[in-house]
């Protein structure tokens, strides 16, 4: 009996595996980084970004366009900024910070820092994803030379945490938590005004797709900054 219930066991599994690596391997996502199943799952940056990448391809009009993982040099600077997911839709260009936190959150617009606080009461600080998106956002616009309302600022923190207490000001700012991503995005779809034609999306495409293939040594050197940064 013990034999017979481990082969179900690993039958179940190799099952759940293969029906993700199927529907992994149709995604956006895959066509674009070319990451492994495995390579995502294990990694919760890039694993975060997947599962709101999936509800925005979902979701989002059928003529929008995605990016990952995007290299911008910042104006009149040597350094670089990397953005997590990018979609473009007649609604605009959406800069996606993703923040794959448990726990409870707290923060405003105005803040430096944000705190993360656990179940076990342990706190942790962590930079405004607020103005770490408003640097994104600062280097496409420059980049691609797109008026301000052409530009939406969306932070997605994971939907195993709660948000509390996070106070937003600016109309163009977003913070939600992926399980309202598709919410957000069906109200953008009913209510947002439209700022690109279809041309407009594939031309900023184009240009940004490149951006997403960078040297290693732009990607080396912003991983050097981003350090550098936070250990000052």
């Amino acid at each position: 009996m013990y034999i017979i219930f481990l082969l179900i066991v690993i039958l179940m599994v190799i099952s759940i595996i293969y029906f993700k690596q199927k529907n992994y391997r149709v995604s956006i996502y895959y066509a674009l980084t070319k990451y492994s199943l495995f390579n995502v799952i294990f990694d919760k940056g890039k694993y975060g970004e997947y599962l709101t990448s999936r509800i925005i391809e979902k979701y989002a009009l059928k003529s929008h366009k995605q990016l990952f993982n995007v290299y911008i040099q910042k104006k009149n600077s040597n350094d670089w900024t990397e953005v997590d997911l990018l979609y473009i839709d007649r609604t605009g260009l959406y800069v996606i910070e993703s923040k794959n936190y448990s726990g409870w959150i707290f923060g405003n617009e105005n803040q430096s820092q944000w705190t993360q606080t656990m179940p076990n009461n342990k706190k942790f600080k962590f930079y405004n994803p607020i103005r770490q998106n408003a640097t994104h956002m600062r280097a496409i616009q420059n980049f691609l030379g797109l008026p301000d309302d052409a530009l939406h600022s969306v932070i997605v923190f994971s939907e195993r945490c709660q948000l509390k207490k996070i106070e937003v000001q600016s109309e163009n700012v977003h913070v939600l938590k992926r399980d309202n991503v598709r919410h957000f995005i069906e109200t953008r779809n009913q209510s947002g005004k439209p700022i690109f034609t279809q041309s407009d999306i594939e031309a900023i495409y184009t240009k940004l797709l490149p951006q997403m293939h960078v040297t290693e040594v732009v990607k080396a050197k912003h991983l050097q900054t981003i350090q550098q940064k936070y250990k000052n």
